[in-house]
Order: C-alpha cells, then structure tokens, then sequence
C-alpha cells in the first residue's frame, strides 16, 4: 500500500480530495496486486493460494487467509514457487515481518506467529498436491513467544481526552467511531470497512427496535444487540451520511488516526511509556467488557455480547472486574 503521507491543506476541502485521490491509487495498486495473483501460473504461490482458499479457508473466518495473500503480495510474489520457500527463506520471512512487515512497522511476535502459521497452511496443501515433498523447518514456538496480553482498561477522562484531540483535529467521523466502539465493545472490523469486510450496513441497524446485528464476525458467530442510549443518538446522529455504511472510514485510516490522538492524549495526560504501548485499537473493546462486569453481567452474558466462540476467552476481560471466580461456576 505504500508508505504513509502527510501533508498540509489551507482548506477542509483541498484535504478531503486529496484523501480521496491517495485512497484511489492505494486501492489500484491493490486490485493491480490481486490481478497478478488471480494471473499467476499454475504450481506458483498464487496458484496454491487459490486452492487453499477453495479447500482449507472456504466458509471460515478469512484472517488467516488475508495473512496468506498479504505475504504473497508483499514478501515472496505470486510467480514464486512453493518449493523455494525453505528454512533459509522463512527465517529471512521472520526478520522481513520483525524489521518491517505489511505496515512498515514491524510486527509483534504475535501477528509474527499468525503470519507463520498462515503459511504453515499453505505449505501444507502444497504438499498434499504434491509441489513439495516434505515441509520446511519453522522457527520453534518458544523462540516467538506470544506478547503479553494487552489488559488496560480506559478511565473516562482519558476517553475525553482522546475525543477532544480528535474534536481539534476535526476528525469526527473517527470521534463517532470511537465512541462506538466504547459503548457497544465491537471489534474494529466490525464497525469499520476492512479489506472485503463491508464493516457495520445500514440494513443491519433497526433504529425502530434499537438493535444492531453483527453478522460477518471472527469466529462466524454472529449476534443481536440492543444499543445503549449513547449509541442510538449517534445512530440518529450518522443516518443519512452515506447510502450503506454507517461508518464512511476505511480501517487504516482510522488506525492512523486513532494511534495519533492516542499518542497526543498520552502526552497531555503525562502517562508512562507503559501505558502508551498498551493503549491499542483494541483497548476500547477490551474497556467496554470489562466494565459491563463490573456492573455485574455474568461472563455467559458477555460471552454473548462480545462474541467469543469459549468462555475461557470472555474470562481475559473480566478479571480486571474484581468478579469473584464463583460467579463463574453456574455460566
């Protein structure tokens, strides 16, 4: 995609064009990228990954293979052949998404580890169809351990700090989005455009009900929920900005702009580097959870509100709620 711009504009309008044209190129150096992977001979990477979407990835959730198609397009190209990807090339792999990766940031050992088992995957099928004769040696688990779960959880006053650098930065849409996902605890990608996700249609909004329905979703498990009174001023608030979504703001976009205010929060407030690094996208999810136990909901019924397949995963937000674990035995 490129790397990341900044300019200047005298005028809101001079910056709203320009976002316009930069998010055109982006999006035809994507589809360029998809066309040379759709074109790519038979036996190539480009080729394996049509299959395995077909045969391992068809009716599941699509993150693992969005990795796989990021690390065609990106890293080893749509021609290249399953076969050279060997031990040699994987840890070359390991040091690309460590120093730099799909963002040009560098991933975490985490999102390292997706990567690798994405791939894992692939490599797999390749044998199966007989492209390759045994796998190649993957970095041991232990050597990339997963990060440290991310547990902050948001005091209000750090949310209005938030809101206000958005507010001088008129940055409202991502004000909206953000308050959305404080009151309603949704992952990102199901608010915002992401890839093919469409993110949150006006057609799963029932204003007359006040209910919202998550339909596409990690772990295909969607849900029905009724929204709070914050959350349905907003609704009446967005409707009829754009024909389909409610949010009008890619994913990325948001991300910047989200970590930007985050950072100029942190420095208001006069946080630590601690905080800085665990105050994440997700910290709006993870706040919204953990305060529905602190007002007492049982972990089955925000299970269910926030969408997780095993009550094991629920248990990550709640134990900040003070929630004593006999609570847990009747869920």
């Amino acid at each position: 995609m490129g790397k990341r711009q900044s300019k200047t504009f005298d005028t809101k309008l001079e910056a709203e064009q320009w976002e316009s044209a930069t998010l055109a190129i982006w999006g035809k150096e994507e589809r360029a990228e998809r066309e040379r992977i759709e074109a790519a001979p038979k036996g190539s990477l480009g080729d394996l990954l049509r299959v395995a979407q077909g045969l391992d990835w068809a009716g599941k959730h699509q993150g693992q293979a969005e990795a796989a198609e990021r690390l065609i397009r990106l890293h080893f190209g749509a021609h290249a052949l399953p076969c050279e990807i060997d031990a040699r090339a994987i840890d070359d792999l390991v040091i690309w998404l460590r120093t730099k990766g799909p963002n040009g940031k560098g991933c975490s050992n985490g999102s390292i580890n997706r990567y690798l088992s994405a791939l894992s995957v692939l490599l797999k099928r390749a044998q199966r169809l007989g492209m390759i004769q045994e796998m190649p040696l993957f970095p041991e688990r232990r050597l990339l351990k997963e990060s440290e779960p991310r547990d902050l959880v948001l005091p209000e006053e750090w949310l209005a700090e938030l809101l206000d650098v958005m507010e001088k930065k008129e940055q409202r849409m991502e004000v909206a989005v953000t308050l959305f996902l404080w009151h309603m605890g949704c992952r990102v990608g199901e608010a915002l455009k992401r890839g093919d996700k469409p993110g949150l249609l006006w057609d799963r909004v029932n204003v007359e009900q006040k209910s919202i329905s998550f339909v596409k979703t990690k772990g295909c498990m969607p849900r029905r929920l009724p929204m709070p009174r914050p959350v349905q001023a907003l609704m009446q608030q967005l409707r009829g900005q754009h024909p389909e979504r409610v949010f009008p703001l890619g994913y990325r976009t948001y991300l910047d702009h989200y970590g930007d205010a985050v950072h100029e929060a942190c420095d208001r407030l006069g946080l630590s580097p601690s905080v800085r690094q665990e105050w994440c996208i997700h910290t709006l999810r993870h706040t919204c959870l953990t305060n529905l136990a602190r007002k007492g909901w049982n972990a089955s019924a925000i299970q269910q509100w926030g969408g997780h397949k095993s009550l094991q995963v629920t248990q990550r937000y709640v134990h900040h709620s003070a929630i004593a674990l006999e609570e847990l035995v009747d869920c």
